[in-house]
């Protein structure tokens, strides 16, 4: 990932409710695993498709919650790196840094 510049942008409210599938994603839930990818110096940013989503009602697009989701759901508490994720790497991720 890192050598074909690839960055990720994670949603995770959006995969909360799927499964863990071994053979597609050796991760511990279906969040996207940042702690894996910021050990690797991937670029992670945070996002939301939910804010109309008829399965989660309850959402309310609110980057705060999705922030603290991706941090508590990945065991990652990294308070730098997540400030990144929450600022200049959706930037750098959408090309505009």
């Amino acid at each position: 990932l890192k050598e074909a510049e690839v960055m990720m942008i994670g949603c995770p409210t959006a995969w909360i409710d799927q499964p863990r599938h071994e053979e597609n994603q050796p991760f511990h839930n279906a969040l996207t695993p940042v702690d894996e990818l910021v050990n690797y110096d991937i670029t992670v940013a945070i996002g939301s498709d939910n804010i109309a989503d008829y399965m989660l009602p309850f959402t309310d697009g609110d980057m705060w919650n999705e922030l603290k989701l991706m941090a508590i759901g990945n065991r990652f508490m990294d308070l730098d790196e997540l400030v990144k994720i929450a600022t200049v790497n959706g930037r750098k991720v959408l090309g505009l840094a």
